[in-house]
């Protein structure tokens, strides 16, 4: 079993390594993800690492990068939280190969137990495309409920994507965790 890590990114340290990873995995990142496949250069890396280190700063966001074994592997985050309704959602991506292993489970368990027992949110909230199978088995893997499902939620590589929400309380993740 790998051993799975997440942590604050260093932009200065973790542009590059970061930045090739993407590339590596462009063609599968950009099926279901736009803005994680922006960055065109390492530069473009470090821009985004710093306004996610400047989100967690001000509270706006837990981003995080996911270590394999000690290899930068993916990203996983909080972002959009609300102190005052002590809500944010959850986002996150992994290297194609290390999808299938677990990997991502144990990253968001680690990030949960962050927004949950740490920064004291009550509701977590996820969405995805029904068509993302991966995404939604980790979404019900963790314990998230469906809720429903936005019509035309997204717009990505050209056409309209419907969302399913899901829902995990604070409540929930504790009977769980």
């Amino acid at each position: 079993m790998p051993t799975v890590t997440i942590r604050p990114a260093d932009p200065a340290a973790d542009a590059a390594a970061l930045y090739a990873l993407i590339e590596s995995y462009r063609t599968t990142l950009s099926q279901w993800m736009a803005g994680i496949v922006k960055p065109q250069s390492a530069a473009d890396t470090a821009v985004f690492l710093r306004q996610q280190v400047q989100g967690n700063a001000e509270g706006r966001s837990a981003h995080r990068l996911i270590e394999v074994d000690g290899e930068i592997a993916g990203i996983c985050s909080l972002h959009g939280i609300s102190q005052a309704h002590r809500y944010a959602r959850i986002g996150y991506w992994l290297a194609d190969c290390h999808v299938g292993k677990g990997v991502m489970q144990q990253a968001l368990r680690q990030l949960l137990r962050h927004g949950f027992d740490e920064l004291g949110l009550h509701r977590v909230e996820l969405g995805c495309a029904p068509e993302n199978a991966r995404s939604c088995k980790v979404a019900e893997s963790l314990g998230f409920r469906l809720e429903g499902e936005l019509r035309d939620a997204q717009y990505l590589n050209g056409r309209y994507w419907n969302m399913r929400c899901y829902g995990l309380l604070a409540d929930e993740w504790k009977n769980r965790a």
